[in-house]
């Protein structure tokens, strides 16, 4: 038999092992919390530790990759992540006149290299949504109905802001994905060109005022902010001409012909598909000021709504509306 000391020994041994067994296995777990990664699928079906990172949205705290590699966005935001250097596989941005293809200049940057998963400002196709294989999908208000649906396909971040606040959907957007800098770059170099613009515009046009108005072939809407008026009236800092409505929702109010009559601005933005409209169809479009000197800058209501919500279309609408006003 051992003796009483050999016993000791292999106690004490046996002992020490379990001690260090479990104070490398408490490290290790500790060591992961840290890093901040996980154990998750990629989108090839393999295992291996994906670094995440936790941000607030509309809906609360949401665990999302810190370098995500497959996108789907549906919140109106893909022109900005194209700024901020991130490519995503689906899309909503879609030509208002067509939700199954992309805007032109999307079509253009990403050369058909992109899923479409249906016009943003609907509730889009979850279908497309799973196929496109997302290791990170984002929302935006019209998505809310869908929401739990599409966080079981991949984590989603729920933006609080719609296709009309612009600078807070972008500025959110460039948080959540740790590309703040990339944003404010951006931005800094967009507002320095509409100051140059406005200073440029303004040598020729001094004080005189402008409105920006669509017509269609059952109305007249004049618009005081949102897309081509946010530019106008925000951006490049043009006089508002006196007698502009405040708008509703939309950023504009419908009006009567008579009462554009008494507007009358110096300078006209007008938004219409074709000139078949209440308005230019009407004797008082001829008696307008804008019309009699010349001033009346077109695109029409499609451009607007692919271009003027958006960071690569306002970068290119601007450009377009600084060159009519000037271009005399």
């Amino acid at each position: 038999m051992p003796s009483f000391r050999k016993l000791s020994f292999i106690c004490v041994s046996i002992l020490l092992f379990v001690t260090m067994l479990g104070c490398s296995t408490q490290h290790e777990a500790s060591g992961t919390k840290e890093k901040g990664t996980s154990a998750t699928k990629d989108p090839s079906g393999s295992s291996s530790p994906v670094s995440t990172r936790t941000i607030k949205d509309a809906k609360g705290e949401v665990t999302i990759p810190a370098n995500p590699q497959r996108i789907a966005d549906i919140s109106g935001s893909t022109e900005e992540l194209l700024v901020l250097g991130l490519h995503p596989v689906l899309t909503g941005n879609t030509d208002q006149a067509n939700p199954s293809e992309v805007t032109p200049i999307l079509k253009k940057e990403l050369k058909g290299d992109v899923s479409v998963g249906g016009w943003f400002q609907t509730e889009v196709n979850v279908e497309a949504i799973m196929a496109a294989n997302p290791d990170l999908i984002i929302a935006g208000p019209t998505q809310e109905k869908i929401y739990e649906q599409l966080s079981k396909i991949a984590p989603t971040v729920r933006v609080p802001y719609g296709f009309n606040a612009f600078r807070e959907r972008f500025a959110f957007v460039a948080e959540a994905l740790g590309k703040k800098a990339e944003m404010e770059a951006w931005l800094k170099a967009y507002d320095e060109r509409a100051q140059k613009g406005h200073a440029q515009i303004t040598a020729k046009t001094k004080e005189e005022t402008f409105a920006v108005i669509e017509a269609t072939q059952k109305e007249i809407r004049i618009y005081s902010r949102t897309g081509v008026a946010d530019m106008i009236f925000n951006d490049l800092k043009l006089a508002k001409a006196p007698g502009t409505p405040e708008p509703d929702a939309w950023g504009g109010k419908v009006t009567s012909l008579e009462g554009l009559s008494t507007l009358d601005p110096d300078h006209l933005v007008l938004l219409a598909d074709n000139d078949k409209n209440v308005l230019e169809q009407s004797n008082i479009w001829s008696g307008l000021k804008a019309v009699k000197n010349g001033n009346v800058y077109r695109m029409t209501s499609r451009q607007n709504y692919n271009e003027a919500f958006f960071a690569l279309g306002k970068k290119a609408l601007m450009e377009q509306l600084i060159g009519d006003m000037t271009k005399k």
